[in-house]
């Protein structure tokens, strides 16, 4: 069989080129540290590689989800701290201003005192995460969540809350509704808190209910009857304005302001002279607590009478504060079960972390001593493959005459 000049050219160039192939792809993972370099070095390792790789950058998402779950939320633990600090020396002040030794004015420097506290929470409930998202206004976060009000301040928020991923199979909160931290807070089982005066002598039963929940202000009434107990007056206490003037009573009567039914009747007994019930909501907010509060201390409280008001009025703002402090405790309390939580996944996500970059190098990673190895003989290789294909490209008919 007669091999052709031009087979031997063909042959030989194309060994050489697959030699030198071999080690440029030596010195390339020499180089870069890697075993492979493309699919086609190891198809099974590399799609597992990929899969691994995924996983790997969800873990690092999540970690970063974690991250800024703990700053949120070791933010609005920091908030809810000052909240609480707050409403402990609105409690104190309470205490202070039940002494019998203090005049209309002492107590007119403690409604100041707490005028400040008051709008100290509002700022408290208003605070940010540091990248102008509000802590408490549900979904809303863009918007701020209380505006202040003539009768404390108006909730601005919704009732949806905000979560992260913080692992493949959990959310966790990073917010708090605000209505749920600093309202809430009950005053009587029913939609109003109906009392009757404590310097009350009569008979007469005050009850109300929602005759139509689009007028609700909110506000505080009072229902005064005058000194013959014949006529009453419906005073909206929150902003001063009377809103039923002078009016006959007659047993059963109902009265509708603002929404509310306010029901009068004999029972069993008619009212006595100056007689009064108060009127609030069944469940208030802590903004609203301390607006009374204030408002109860800037009253006169010289007469017997005023006395009895203003102690009725610290006893509640008292019960009331009691209950906005469970509510903050609680919010605090699920704010610290849920960095907890946060701590025990990014020590778990870690683990995990180390495990796929062990299964990453143990696939991608290179044996430097084999592969050292493999270069040298492919270089070897290839001198040998070039200096035969000198040798055998010079035999010819020519070279044997000659």
């Amino acid at each position: 069989m007669r091999i052709s000049t031009n087979t031997i050219y063909e042959s030989g160039g194309s060994r050489i080129s697959e030699l030198q192939s071999n080690l440029n792809r030596n010195m390339q993972q020499l180089s870069s540290g890697r075993r492979i370099l493309t699919p086609a070095d190891d198809p099974i390792g590399s799609a597992r590689a990929l899969v691994i790789s995924q996983n790997s950058a969800l873990n690092d998402q999540l970690a970063v989800n974690r991250k800024n779950a703990m700053n949120s939320l070791g933010m609005a633990e920091n908030v809810l701290g000052n909240v609480t600090t707050s409403l402990q020396s609105v409690k104190t002040l309470i205490v202070s201003a039940g002494s019998g030794v203090l005049s209309d004015t002492d107590r007119g420097y403690i409604a100041k005192e707490l005028q400040g506290y008051l709008d100290q929470i509002i700022g408290f409930a208003n605070s940010t995460d540091g990248v102008d998202s509000y802590l408490f206004g549900g979904f809303s976060s863009t918007s701020v969540p209380y505006t202040k009000t003539q009768g404390g301040a108006q909730y601005n928020g919704d009732q949806g809350g905000r979560f992260l991923q913080v692992d493949t199979s959990r959310q966790l909160p990073i917010s708090e509704v605000g209505s749920m931290i600093f309202g809430n807070v009950r005053t009587a089982n029913a939609q109003f808190n109906v009392r009757a005066n404590p310097s009350n002598v009569g008979q007469a039963v005050a009850t109300a209910s929602i005759s139509n929940a689009a007028n609700l202000t909110g506000n505080n009434y009072e229902v005064a009857f005058n000194n013959s107990g014949l006529n009453f007056t419906v005073t909206n206490k929150t902003t001063g304005v009377v809103v039923v003037p002078s009016t006959a009573y007659i047993s059963p009567q109902t009265v509708t302001i603002d929404g509310i039914d306010i029901n009068l009747s004999n029972s069993p007994g008619a009212p006595a002279p100056n007689d009064k019930f108060s009127i609030q909501s069944g469940n208030q907010d802590i903004f609203q607590t301390l607006t009374d509060l204030i408002n109860a201390l800037q009253t006169p409280a010289s007469s017997p009478a005023g006395k009895l008001d203003l102690q009725a009025a610290l006893n509640q703002a008292n019960g009331n504060l009691e209950k906005s402090l469970s509510n903050v405790l609680l919010a605090r309390t699920n704010f610290g079960m849920s960095l907890r939580e946060l701590d025990e996944l990014d020590s778990s996500g870690d683990s995990v972390g180390v495990l796929y970059k062990q299964e990453l190098s143990s696939i991608q990673d290179l044996d430097y001593a084999k592969a050292i190895t493999e270069l040298n003989q492919s270089q070897v290789v290839l001198q040998a493959a070039q200096q035969s294909f000198v040798k055998v490209s010079s035999l010819s008919l020519f070279n044997y005459i000659n």
